[in-house]
């Protein structure tokens, strides 16, 4: 459980990169654009508002805005993206009745002709996609191949935030409550079967009708885009095994938000309370913290410890109810989610931030931003959480053993030297978004 330094340091601002203006001026790039001519960049996702894959697309857009040799445009079912020079509004399923809702959401025909229309009239050479099956459905990809067939020297890139290999995205039946990777290697359609999705059968069936559109008989991502992205070694060992082309292949980090930084922190000011920040679904195991934070706290050092749960989700009204079963009321609080100021001045403030995930995280932005805003992360083994704490720092405990509450005891017990050690790593890790910039840049041109 010891904390693991990266090699350079953190800077406190964003810095603009030399690579890149290298890149930019480069003469294979100079001769494709010509040399007053800028790349157009489009970023498709099904939006930018609350979660780790929609906060990515925003941050990509923001980053590659900032270089005069790129012009971006967005599409997305947000009505306005800033830093954007031309956003396309697609059409979300969610505007609509059960039943036409649901058809949108296993093939949204206005979706392809509005990104068709658009491709078109802004004539990118570069379209990069996240995240489109929450709300736009697999139609967008097929007008992205119209577009790739008439233009083939565009370049499509897409970022993978789940598991291309499951048809629920995550490798877990919520049915049996358990990891589960029978779709990899094997029919997509299993998920009607074993009844996978979090919300039941139905939904279950529903995913399974949408999976000819991007991973069968009509189209398969894996085949459409020219380079794939993943976020972690974990995610793209899985797909990998999937029997993807390694050659389309690359791992890019996340970028992280410097606005999370606190730069002063300091062991006088830390409370007695742990924090949980994120959404509050089923999947997050919020349960298993509450369960450790009973037994915590029946300890005698540590009977005056708080808990606090910060964010919204559909798990939120269980927690809640089971908060009350186990905890006195003044022992715990469930606050809505904040922005980055509020949250970042509670991390300040707070011991451990605690992430019990039962479930294949595919990075871990929980555990950077608790290290940036001064609070010692401590997360479940699991998938690439695991992974991201031992490249950035924290502590994780055994999701088979269960053994949350003494790891907590553990580092409770001794925080003063935990801590300081925690700040000695933290002005060692490089979380600059200058290198994600870089990266992306590299196979943009």
């Amino acid at each position: 459980m010891d904390f693991k330094p990266l090699s350079k340091s953190l800077p406190k601002k964003p810095r603009l990169s030399s690579q890149v203006a290298k890149l930019c001026k480069n003469p294979t790039l100079s001769h494709k654009l010509g040399e007053n001519q800028a790349l157009k960049i489009l970023h498709i996702a099904s939006d930018s508002l609350k979660g780790g894959a929609e906060s990515v697309f925003r941050d990509t857009i923001k980053l590659t805005s900032k270089y005069d040799r790129f012009i971006i445009y967005s599409a997305s079912c947000d009505k306005e993206i800033k830093h954007s020079k031309h956003h396309i509004l697609l059409d979300d399923y969610q505007n609509y009745n059960k039943i036409i809702g649901v058809i949108k959401y296993i093939f949204n025909f206005k979706n392809y002709f509005l990104l068709k229309n658009a491709l078109y009239t802004l004539k990118p050479d570069v379209i990069h996609t996240q995240n489109y099956l929450s709300r736009l459905s697999p139609s967008i990809l097929f007008a992205l191949k119209n577009y790739k067939k008439k233009n083939p020297k565009v370049k499509l890139i897409y970022t993978q935030h789940g598991f291309g290999s499951c048809a629920n995205l995550c490798f877990y039946n919520y049915n049996k409550n358990q990891i589960c990777e029978k779709c990899k290697n094997a029919n997509k359609y299993k998920i009607a079967f074993f009844n996978c999705d979090r919300r039941g059968r139905i939904y279950s069936i529903i995913k399974a009708l949408r999976v000819p559109f991007y991973q069968g008989i009509f189209l398969k991502e894996q085949d459409l885009f020219d380079k794939i992205v993943f976020v972690s070694n974990f995610q793209m060992q899985k797909h990998i095994e999937e029997h993807y082309d390694k050659n389309k292949l690359v791992m890019i980090r996340n970028p992280i938000n410097l606005e999370f930084y606190n730069e002063n922190v300091k062991l006088e000011d830390k409370l007695d309370l742990i924090v949980f920040f994120g959404r509050i679904s089923k999947e997050k195991n919020i349960p298993l913290l509450l369960h450790s934070f009973r037994e915590l706290t029946q300890k005698d050092n540590f009977r005056n410890y708080k808990l606090l749960i910060i964010g919204d989700g559909d798990d939120k009204p269980r927690c809640l109810s089971l908060a009350k079963e186990l905890l006195n009321k003044e022992q715990y609080q469930f606050i809505n989610h904040l922005n980055i100021a509020e949250l970042k001045d509670i991390l300040r403030k707070a011991k451990l931030s605690v992430l019990p995930s039962f479930l294949y995280e595919t990075f871990g932005l929980v555990i950077v931003e608790s290290i940036l805003s001064g609070c010692i992360p401590v997360v479940s083994n699991i998938g690439a959480l695991k992974e991201t704490q031992i490249n950035f720092g924290g502590f994780s405990f055994n999701l088979k053993k269960g053994d949350l509450t003494q790891v907590l005891s553990k580092i409770l017990n001794n925080y003063d030297k935990n801590f300081y050690d925690f700040l000695k790593i933290r002005k060692k890790v490089n979380i600059n978004p200058e290198i994600y910039v870089n990266n992306l840049f590299k196979i943009y041109v």
